[in-house]
C-alpha cells in the first residue's frame, strides 16, 4: 500500500524487529564475517565510503528514491524516520549535485535516526567530519539541486548495485556496506558465527607457526602446479 502515483508516492510504514539488539550484534560483528555469511552477496559498492573514519550503523532501512539532484523525498523521509531507522539512498547515479548537507543532518540526528547510505553525493563535508555523523556517501560536492521532485519512499530501490527493500537491515562500517533481508537473519547469523570460529582458529594456527593452510596445497597439486 502507497499513497500517491509512480514517481509521487510514500510506502506504508517498514517493519521493525521488536528486539532491537540484533543490531548491535551485527555491528559487533562487523560487515567481513557478515559478508561471508551472505555468501559475498548483497554488498554495496566500495565507492559509498564512511564519512567519518570509525562510524558504524545498523539498523531498518527506509528506502528513498530520488531524481537526479533532486531531495524533496529526502525531506519528508528525515519526516517520517523513527529512532534507529537507517535511510538509504538512489539518486539516479548522480555525483554532480548533493543532496544533503549539515542542516538536514543535524536535524536527522536530532531525531536520533541510525544514519544514513547515500549512493549520491553530499556537501559541508567538514561539519559532518566534525560532528562524527554516521553517514556513508559516494561523492562529495558544493552543487545542490532542487526540491521539486518527483521521488518515492519505502518502496524497492537500487544502491550500490544491490536491491534494497523496506525494512531490509543495513550494516555498514569502515570496510563497507553490507543489505541483509530479515527473513534470513538466523541463517545469516549463523553463517558469520561460523566463519569467525575459522577466523578464531585459524589466528591461532598462525601465532602456532602454520603459516599456511593445508588446502592451499592440496588445491595446488589437483591444478597440477605441485606434485
Amino acid at each position: 500500500m502507497s499513497k500517491g502515483r509512480i514517481g509521487f508516492r510514500i510506502g506504508e510504514d517498514i517493519n521493525r524487529p521488536k528486539d532491537t539488539s540484533i543490531f548491535q550484534k551485527l555491528m559487533d560483528f562487523g560487515t567481513p564475517p557478515l559478508s561471508d555469511g551472505l555468501n559475498k552477496f548483497n554488498t554495496l559498492d566500495s565507492k559509498i565510503k564512511a564519512v567519518s573514519s570509525g562510524v558504524k550503523l545498523a539498523g531498518p532501512a527506509i528506502t528513498v528514491k530520488l531524481r537526479p539532484a533532486d531531495n524533496l523525498m529526502l525531506h519528508k523521509a528525515i519526516d517520517i524516520a523513527k529512532e534507529g531507522d537507517i535511510i538509504i539512498v538512489d539518486t539516479g547515479g548522480t555525483e554532480n549535485y548533493s543532496i544533503m548537507g549539515d542542516l538536514m543532518s543535524s536535524a536527522a540526528f536530532k531525531k536520533k535516526i541510525g544514519g544514513f547510505v547515500i549512493d549520491g553525493a553530499i556537501r559541508d563535508i567538514e561539519e559532518l567530519m566534525e560532528k562524527k555523523y554516521p553517514i556513508f556517501a559516494k561523492a562529495v560536492t558544493p552543487a545542490v539541486g532542487d526540491k521539486d521532485g518527483p521521488g518515492e519512499i519505502n518502496h524497492p530501490i537500487s544502491c550500490g548495485g544491490v536491491v534494497v527493500m523496506p525494512g531490509d537491515y543495513v550494516v555498514a562500517d569502515d570496510n563497507g556496506i553490507v543489505i541483509i533481508p530479515p527473513d534470513q537473519i538466523e541463517e545469516i547469523v549463523s553463517g558469520t558465527e561460523k566463519k569467525l570460529k575459522y577466523e578464531a582458529k585459524r589466528a591461532i594456527e598462525i601465532e602456532e607457526g602454520h603459516i599456511t593452510k593445508p588446502d592451499i596445497d592440496e588445491k595446488l597439486r589437483k591444478l597440477g602446479v605441485l606434485d
